[in-house]
């Protein structure tokens, strides 16, 4: 009897010990993945209980190298209201604590000021403060006026409860500005019907350190000052010499690239609904880009609008993420981007056979194109309500081309949401670091690339694909009940033998 209960001892002993090195195995695999998936998506829950945000050592290295060394007149960060006042409230006492982080790390460089806009309307007028939630950063007679909400990042759906801090990178930003009074400038291009859902795009210049400004290209000509040319949802083709128009938009920009200027354009599978693109079109060519057209069945021609409904946020597939290729010069480029890139209402970019590939980079002569941004592979290209293509290494988003001839430098986006308020303010996204890697390629050095918002304490996933969401879903209904299942087999098979 005694050796039979040893027996069974024994028995439920290695059963015991079995099911806790199996559990420990499901913590270690399941932990990993988690920490993967957060890595690679962006995926942080805060757990700093005082909610407070030092300034980073990157904040400090941008400081150190381009602005300070200009700040000849020192450099004042003025709140709006009474220090109490300020203090007392939870949400401005996170700019002031960064301001006085600062200030600290740069004494005689840098002050903290209280004006009281109500008791000072003149000097409030002079700054054009119109709240008292507002910040001045101001150097000599240079001044940059930040409101509250610049020091946040929201949400798509809810413009009250922000996401994430974004406070040294602001104030960064606004203190570069106001101590480099020749900063240099990108013109937006306005005669060809370009229209901006927000302010999210020149929002991005600013912070990359050009002063914006506006150009209509068919009655001027491109500024000598113009650091960046940029036609951004254009609804209308640039004119070309002939026997219509006197006025070549396409010799102006020729002109302009061949000086070492830099170009951005951004389209959309919308962009080609109507046709008449053939100027800028022809001439993108030459630097490496075409545009995906199909022909339907009526002998129309119809844009690429790229889908897929495995890598993607929607249902429908038409807003899909992207990704930066690993061949070519893109990793190094994009190093600093970090989270997940929405791409949506994209068109499709094709390289043309006039560039050979080269160690994932494509070369025509004295220029090279890198493609920066591509879909996953298995995204599909639609047209008139169809599927009309396929590729499996994926359809190009964003591409920079430069000639080293020139210093000219041409950037193509195919998509124009990829650089609206909902894919730039979202701290998960990584689109506005996508954008400011792609300046500094093309030679705005003092692009603030490095500095990062701080996500808020949040228990809540924003973004999930398709294909996660369906693998999470199959992964928590299989795993309690093959669990069960085991469990109930073990028992069974214990019960029998006992």
């Amino acid at each position: 009897m005694a050796k039979t209960a040893s027996k069974k001892a024994l028995r439920h002993g290695s059963v015991t010990v079995a099911l806790t090195a199996l559990i420990l195995v499901v913590v270690v695999l399941l932990n990993a993945s988690v920490t993967t998936l957060a890595m690679r998506f962006g995926w942080y829950i805060n757990m700093n209980p005082t909610m407070l945000y030092p300034v980073t050592d990157a904040c400090y290295d941008y400081l150190d190298e381009f602005v300070i060394p200009r700040a000849d007149e020192g450099i004042r960060i003025i709140f709006c209201d009474d220090e109490e006042n300020i203090r007392a409230d939870a949400t401005q006492s996170y700019v002031l604590n960064t301001a006085e982080d600062i200030a600290a790390r740069y004494p005689g460089k840098v002050s903290v000021e209280y004006l009281n806009v109500w008791e000072n309307p003149r000097i409030a007028r002079e700054y054009g403060v119109t709240a008292s939630t507002s910040v001045v950063v101001a150097s000599g007679d240079q001044h940059r006026v930040c409101t509250l909400r610049d020091f946040f990042l929201f949400p798509v759906d809810d413009n009250e409860n922000p996401s994430a801090y974004n406070g040294e990178k602001r104030f960064a930003v606004a203190m570069k500005a106001v101590v480099s009074p020749d900063a240099p400038v990108a013109y937006l291009t306005l005669n060809h019907g370009e229209s901006t859902e927000d302010y999210a795009l020149m929002h991005s210049l600013t912070d990359a350190g050009y002063v914006i400004n506006y150009l209509d290209a068919l009655s001027f000509d491109i500024p000598e000052d113009c650091g960046l040319l940029v036609s951004y949802n254009p609804a209308r083709d640039f004119t070309e010499t002939d026997g219509v128009s006197g006025i070549s938009e396409i010799d102006k920009l020729d002109a302009y690239l061949q000086k070492g200027g830099k170009f951005m354009y951004f389209v959309s599978a919308d962009t080609f609904a109507a046709g008449g693109f053939e100027n800028i079109e022809t001439y993108l060519k030459g630097w490496g880009v075409t545009f995906a057209h199909s022909t339907g069945a009526e002998g129309v021609e119809e844009c690429f609008a790229l889908r897929d409904t495995t890598h993607a946020i929607t249902t429908d597939g038409y807003t899909l993420l992207g990704r930066i290729p690993e061949t070519g010069s893109a990793s190094a480029i994009m190093q600093e981007v970090h989270g997940v890139l929405r791409a949506s209402n994209a068109t499709a970019i094709r390289i043309p056979d006039t560039f050979t590939e080269s160690e994932g980079n494509f070369v025509s002569g004295t220029r090279t194109l890198t493609p920066l941004l591509r879909t996953y592979g298995g995204a599909e290209a639609w047209a008139g309500g169809r599927p009309v293509d396929r590729t499996s290494k994926g359809y190009e988003l964003v591409t920079l081309t430069d000639d080293s001839a020139t210093g000219g430098a041409v950037l193509v986006c195919s998509s124009t949401e990829f650089a609206i308020e909902d894919t730039l303010r979202i701290g998960s996204y990584g689109n506005a670091a996508f954008l400011l890697s792609a300046l500094s390629a093309m030679g705005m050095d003092e692009s603030p690339v490095t500095l990062q918002s701080q996500p808020f304490s949040d228990s809540s996933i924003h973004i999930l694909t398709t294909a996660q969401a369906r693998i999470i879903t199959v992964a928590l209904v299989a795993i309690p009940v093959l669990a069960v299942t085991l469990w109930g087999a073990i028992v069974l098979i214990r019960r029998k033998f006992a």
